[in-house]
């Protein structure tokens, strides 16, 4: 159903604008202590700015300190488990990469499916030189991808969108090597993971946005 009702926007204590909302929301804020009697309000059905406690149906008493600073939202609380989450992927594959790098050194044939298929390939690589100087260059290597991915981990619990967007692209890469070896397990893994690192980036961008 339509309404003419008015909607409403303010200016928080961080100098940010936040609204429009509907005269229910803002009561919430001020119930929650997001504005005084000194926050900037402004109605839809009126031209510039007012105090909240020039507004009547706010119920706000005249007060020239600023608007504290809002306590963070429950549902801003579930995004940051979600980034967290997401993130933390990055250190599982980095760690499984070198197991698994450090199982095929060692001759054993046990593997873990998280891990980088790039690794393997390394590994396969300096097993096939058959001497220390590509064993080093594969253990160089192989740590050199955990890092990258530790990297994107920290970076990803730091808010930081472009450590998802460009560990996933890689990751997607790398699930390749399992598509052109068609090992179908891997690759399914692969799609698992890469669907909670997007979550982890879709709650971040959202965090990121009302920050």
């Amino acid at each position: 159903m339509l309404t003419n009702d008015p909607t409403y926007k303010i200016i928080g204590a961080d100098g940010k604008e936040y609204g429009p909302v509907a005269l229910s929301e803002l009561q919430k804020w001020v119930v929650e202590g997001r504005i005084t009697g000194a926050t900037q309000v402004s109605r839809s059905d009126q031209q510039g700015w007012s105090t909240a406690a020039s507004i009547p149906e706010l119920g706000v008493s005249d007060s020239t300190g600023p608007a504290p600073v809002a306590a963070p939202k429950a549902a801003d609380a579930v995004l940051e488990k979600q980034l967290k989450s997401g993130g933390s992927w990055f250190y599982w594959i980095a760690g499984l990469s070198l197991v698994n790098s450090a199982l095929a050194l060692s001759g054993s044939a046990t593997r873990f499916i998280l891990g980088l298929g790039i690794s393997q390939i390394f590994d396969r690589l300096a097993q096939g030189m058959g001497s220390g100087a590509g064993l080093a260059v594969a253990v160089v290597l192989d740590l050199l991808a955990a890092a990258a991915l530790v990297l994107f981990g920290a970076f990803a619990n730091k808010r930081h969108t472009w450590s998802f967007v460009v560990g996933m692209g890689l990751y997607a890469l790398d699930g390749l090597i399992y598509l052109i070896a068609q090992k179908w397990l891997g690759i399914g893994f692969h799609a698992f993971v890469l669907f909670c690192l997007f979550r982890g980036f879709k709650a971040c961008r959202a965090l990121n946005a009302v920050s």
